[in-house]
């Protein structure tokens, strides 16, 4: 062989080739990097030798699933004081996703069992958390060929625990001062 025909298509039949991918000479190589492809998309190649008198027979196919795209991770819900639900959009042929949950926006500080938590769903719930709290978390789409980058980071901050009363003071005959201690993350009372 002195070159080789490169042919690459979202069918197994080769009847929707890639552009730039039908009978593509590639030269006197035995790999060709494949761009310009969809993510998440199952794509089939084969390839052929040729020489002066023409080309040979076709390979056999090789069907490749590119890696998913990142999803993109939406905001929180369900808060508690001590949880919330991570929320993110489906991703084409994502079989499960990898959640990261963290109490620094740098991901060092991981929350105990929320590093790569692996879900099958577009949500879960982050429990064991502190009341008045800020969190970030990420997610990534898994498929049988490996896993994606990064989602965007969403920061959240659990529901603040209640404020303790004290005792009012500056009691006068039409009125007194209501005091109380402060609590962990609020910004109002």
């Amino acid at each position: 062989a002195s070159s080789y025909k490169l042919d690459v298509a979202t069918d197994s039949t080769f009847g929707a080739f890639v552009s730039g991918y039908n009978n593509l000479d590639v030269g006197n190589v035995t790999s060709n990097p494949v761009s310009g492809l969809t993510a998440g998309t199952r794509y089939f190649y084969r390839v052929r030798a040729a020489n002066i008198g023409g080309s040979g027979p076709n390979s056999n196919t090789i069907a490749v699933l590119t890696l998913p795209a990142a999803p993109a991770a939406n905001a929180a819900s369900n808060f508690s004081q001590t949880s919330f639900r991570a929320n993110w959009s489906a991703v084409t042929s994502a079989g499960a996703y990898l959640l990261d949950v963290a109490t620094d926006n740098g991901f060092t500080s991981f929350v105990s069992g929320y590093n790569g938590l692996e879900v099958g769903t577009t949500f879960s719930d982050v429990t064991g958390l502190a009341a008045g709290s800020t969190y970030y978390y990420r997610v990534r789409a898994v498929n049988s060929s490996g896993t994606s980058g990064n989602s965007n980071t969403i920061t959240t901050v659990t529901v603040p625990p209640a404020p303790v009363a004290l005792a009012g003071d500056s009691v006068a005959s039409t009125g007194f001062r209501a005091r109380w201690n402060t609590s962990t993350g609020a910004v109002s009372y």
